[in-house]
């Protein structure tokens, strides 16, 4: 009996050994095929202006498109005077230069070594001053070119003037002064005059909090907040009087086990005068970084804190895998096993200089399965790792039973994070046959990540060309007189063929159905300035599969818009009468009754005292916190490169639209981008880099003397006249008349005999909007009701000045009355501005 107990023990003990040496070795293979992220490795650059920092520069290390690195403005004092300096951390520089372009990055003005220059340690101090080649209150790109020991080139951009009376140092240090007053009880009293709080501030979340907020709010509430080292602040846009600053610094609450940090961004527009500053808006954001390893579990719930309320979180169809994104972390709680994974964030404890905060990315889950794995993409400004100091779309997988994650695909880009992440918001879907369906460029990609290939799906032609469901998993585009539909999930696609003499239009999506519009040819019609009426006779609503679910016809009635809230459809309407004419009748509403299924686990919002409203992941059961386990996983090893490149042709058609928060939109219609950079202040650039429109940029009067008063030809069309005016100013005879005659539309006429030009229809502006091309010396064709038209040549702070087709006269008309008078008739306006 002992013998057979020995010879137990000793099977044992061996069965055990071998276990562990099978283990090592198995762990020694998975260590070497697996690293954590590689730490940032680029120096930043910092602009300064009389002892005061702005302007914190990220570098980037593949080619960009220099006109629209519009994310901040560099002021050159006195002489042309320019300081910067540069942050090395743990890198060395072997070459310091600077370029000045023009703002189309077109014409190089400067390229000049910097040799002179002060080197401590870690940073670098520069003084220098721009050459004799610029021009006064002129915008420039000034390019700051490091070359680093391993003959790295890394460039740092920001727009750059020279102006000395734009007191930018005052600016500054009254936004960073007011900023600090908010931590004090004391100081904060002398911000009462700045703020304009009333009904309109939401006093119950510190997450966000405006100028219309109450003083106290302002002040962190009831919270002990505590700023970290300096703050951030980056000059947007600068004029005479007024300035965008944003200011950005991590705080802390708390300490030891209870101790909290946040993100702060803060957006100022202030006005200067030398008698005060006055605050024209201001916007915080406050958002936690949850601590997944401290105490944030109670009973089923992960508690977030102070973060957005609708954060992006996604689950397996089982509900046992939950995944979240907040505050650029990405993080995955599997119910069975009781783990949470940290699976992305460019920072942790060990990489949290300025550099791994810099929050120029996003992180979108794109699936998740019932055994844990992961698809997500990081897209935008990569702050360390593998494409350091790269723009591009990283698409990873989670390996859960390996706690690994490895990119399946890079695709780089050139323009900025903003304008990316405007556009791949319409779309960026995952399908499990291993395809990510993305929009860039006004056009949406199929990447195939198993067979390496992309292909495009459809180029649009204009901003409704193409509409995509709220999960972006059904899209739908026009293909001739017919929509294509396709369920990106599923890989198939059909067509909803038009009738005979008839045409559809996608109106939007409910849920996953579309609802798309049917008009006859023969009611749809043009205006003279070209611009299209649609009555639809019929609405149908159709899932993915185009099997119609839904109609909505009536006799005489027609539809002219669609709106989509929650689970209700708004149909516009109008009432054909007898004599052709329309008239507007009273909205339909169309519900749709079906609930969507609910997950099985939700966020939910609580009030907690002096925290005031914050965030939490109730999920499906009790966590058992002794328990749980905290993975940090590792990135997979691969020779090579899994780059693929997007066919990114130049697009001649798009508006950018920036105000002071950076890029808020991308169109092709420029009528939407002028009226959306007026809403909010902001500046238009199109395609080329140039800057074609900004609010309030205007003298007090202008006329364009070159267009002088005329005899009047009786009979004659008044578009014809305006139309015949404005070509005659830029060197062009021809007779409009018989071609308005012939069918042809003013926007044809304008567009076929302006070389060099862009013609725009602006149907929709303001009149405000459009003298800004009158304040250029440019024409504005104005269109009314009845076919007549005029042309605007002038204005002044109480009158526009008009040509009068019928008289022939410049004609004074108020400029109220102008702009009810435009209005009343449709602001349907047409202009141009030159291309070459």
């Amino acid at each position: 009996m002992k013998k057979l107990i020995f010879k137990s023990l000793v099977f044992i003990i061996v069965f055990l050994s071998a276990l562990l040496i099978i283990s090592k070795i198995m762990n020694r293979d998975n260590n070497s095929m697996t690293k954590e992220m590689a730490p940032p490795s680029l120096p930043i650059v910092y602009m300064q202006t009389e002892g005061v920092q702005y302007n914190e520069l990220h570098g980037l290390v593949e080619d960009t498109e220099p006109p629209f690195q519009r994310d901040t403005m560099t002021v050159l004092g006195e002489d042309r005077k320019l300081d910067f300096q540069v942050e090395l951390f743990d890198s060395h520089i072997s070459k310091l230069a600077i370029e000045v372009r023009s703002c189309d990055g077109k014409r190089l003005v400067e390229n000049t070594e910097i040799r002179n220059y002060q080197l401590t340690k870690n940073t670098v101090q520069v003084r220098t001053n721009v050459k004799d080649l610029i021009e006064p209150d002129t915008e420039y790109e000034l390019i700051i070119v490091i070359t680093d020991e391993n003959d790295r080139e890394i460039r740092y951009y920001t727009r750059m003037i020279w102006n000395e009376e734009l007191y930018v140092t005052e600016k500054l240090s009254f936004v960073k002064e007011f900023h600090e007053k908010t931590f004090d009880p004391v100081a904060i009293n002398d911000l009462v005059k700045y703020m304009e709080s009333n009904s309109q501030g939401n006093n119950t979340t510190l997450h966000k909090v405006n100028i219309h907020s109450s003083l106290a709010q302002l002040g962190w509430g009831e919270l002990d907040v505590k700023p970290i080292g300096e703050p951030s602040l980056s000059l947007k846009d600068i004029n005479g009087q007024t300035a965008s600053v944003q200011l950005r610094r991590m705080v802390f609450t708390g300490s030891g086990k209870k101790k909290a940090y946040y993100f702060v961004e803060e957006v100022y527009r202030i006005r200067y005068t030398t008698d005060r500053v006055y605050l024209l808006d201001f916007d915080r954001t406050m958002t936690q970084i949850p601590d997944v390893r401290s105490d944030v579990y109670s009973n089923n719930k992960i508690y977030l804190g102070i973060v957005p309320e609708n954060i992006p979180l996604m689950e397996s169809e089982d509900g046992n895998v939950v995944v979240f994104e907040v505050a650029n972390r990405l993080c995955s709680y599997n119910i069975t096993t009781n783990k949470l994974a940290v699976i992305f964030s460019f920072y942790d404890e060990e990489h949290g200089d300025a550099r791994s905060i810099y929050l120029q990315h996003n992180i979108q889950i794109l699936d998740v399965n019932e055994a844990g794995n992961v698809q997500f993409a990081v897209y935008g400004y990569m702050n360390r790792g593998r494409h350091e100091g790269e723009v591009g779309i990283q698409l990873y997988t989670y390996d859960s039973g390996k706690n690994t994650i490895e990119e399946s695909a890079y695709i780089p880009y050139h323009k900025t994070f903003e304008i990316m992440d405007c556009e791949i918001q319409n779309l960026l879907y995952w399908s499990r046959e291993g395809i990510l369906y993305l929009y860039l460029n006004h056009t949406i990609y199929g990447v195939d990540t198993i067979n390496q290939t992309i292909s495009k799906l459809a180029v649009m032609e204009n901003d409704e060309s193409v509409n995509i469901s709220d999960n972006h998993k059904i899209a739908a585009w026009y293909e001739g007189n017919n929509l294509k539909l396709m369920n990106l999930g599923l890989q198939k696609q059909v067509t909803i063929y038009a009738e005979a003499g008839e045409q559809l239009y996608a109106l939007g999506f409910m849920n996953e159905d579309l609802i798309y519009g049917v008009a006859r040819n023969e009611d749809i019609a043009k205006d003279s300035s070209g611009r299209i009426k649609v009555p639809m006779y019929k609405v149908c609503i159709c899932d993915s599969t185009g099997n119609i679910l839904k109609k909505y016809e009536q006799e005489n009635i027609y539809i002219t818009d669609c709106k989509v809230t929650g689970n209700q459809i708004t149909l516009e309407r109008v009432e054909k009468k007898e004599n052709g004419d329309y008239k507007t009748i009273n909205q339909e509403h169309i519900m749709n009754n079906t609930k969507l299924e609910e997950g099985k686990n939700r966020l939910i919002v609580a009030a907690i005292e002096g925290y005031e409203r914050v965030v939490q992941i109730e999920v499906r059961s009790t966590i058992d916190s002794r328990s749980l386990q905290v993975l940090t996983p590792k990135e997979v090893v691969f020779e090579g490169a899994r780059n693929m490149q997007l066919d990114l042709e130049r697009f001649d058609k798009g508006f950018y639209v920036f105000d002071r928060y950076g890029v808020t939109g991308v169109f092709m219609n420029p009528a939407e981008a002028f009226r959306q950079a007026y809403e909010n202040s902001g500046v238009v650039v199109d395609e080329r880099g140039s800057t074609i429109w900004i609010k309030g940029n205007r003298v007090a009067k202008n006329q364009i003397m070159a267009i002088k008063e005329q005899q009047p030809v009786k009979d004659k069309n008044s578009l014809a006249v305006c139309l015949d005016t404005l070509l005659k100013y830029k060197g062009v005879t021809v007779s409009t008349e018989e071609l308005l005659e012939g069918g042809k539309s003013a926007f044809q006429i304008m567009q076929e005999n302006l070389t060099g030009n862009r013609v725009m229809d602006l149907t929709g502006c303001n009149l405000d909007t459009v003298l800004y091309f009158t304040n250029r010396d440019i024409p504005v064709v104005a269109i009314l009701e009845d076919g007549e038209a005029v042309l605007i040549v002038g204005f002044n702070q109480y009158n526009i000045v008009i040509l009068e087709p019928k008289t022939g006269k410049l004609v004074k008309k108020g400029i109220n009355d102008s702009s009810q008078w435009f209005e009343k008739n449709g602001n349907r306006f047409l202009t141009y501005y030159p291309v070459e």
